[in-house]
């Protein structure tokens, strides 16, 4: 491999490395949000089947929590994709240049 594009990929990946870092608490504020969601929609399951009614509060909870952790993996999933697109853009570019270079 020529060490051009082999130094290019370390930058590319090192950049990725310092993207992820600089999010991380993001990452992890919505990975709590998704698991205490979780929690509450266990909670929810728990009381609709225990419960012979069903209430308002307890719709509440279902619904609240399901669109809770539906919203915290978007916005990770967004997240990751947006890193790794940028990613695959650079590496293909440079596999472009490499391959306009060897003929």
């Amino acid at each position: 491999m020529n060490p051009e594009i082999k130094e290019m990929l370390t930058e590319t990946l090192n950049a990725l490395e310092r993207l992820l870092n600089i999010f991380r608490i993001e990452r992890i504020i919505h990975l709590i949000i998704g698991a205490v969601a979780f929690l509450m929609l266990l909670y929810a399951i728990v009381l609709l089947i225990s419960s012979k009614d069903v209430t308002s509060s307890l719709l509440v909870s279902l619904f609240g929590s399901s669109g809770l952790i539906a919203a915290s993996s978007a916005r990770i999933t967004y997240f990751f994709n947006k890193a790794f697109g940028l990613i695959e853009e650079i590496i293909r570019s440079i596999i472009k240049s490499e391959k306009s270079h060897e003929k």
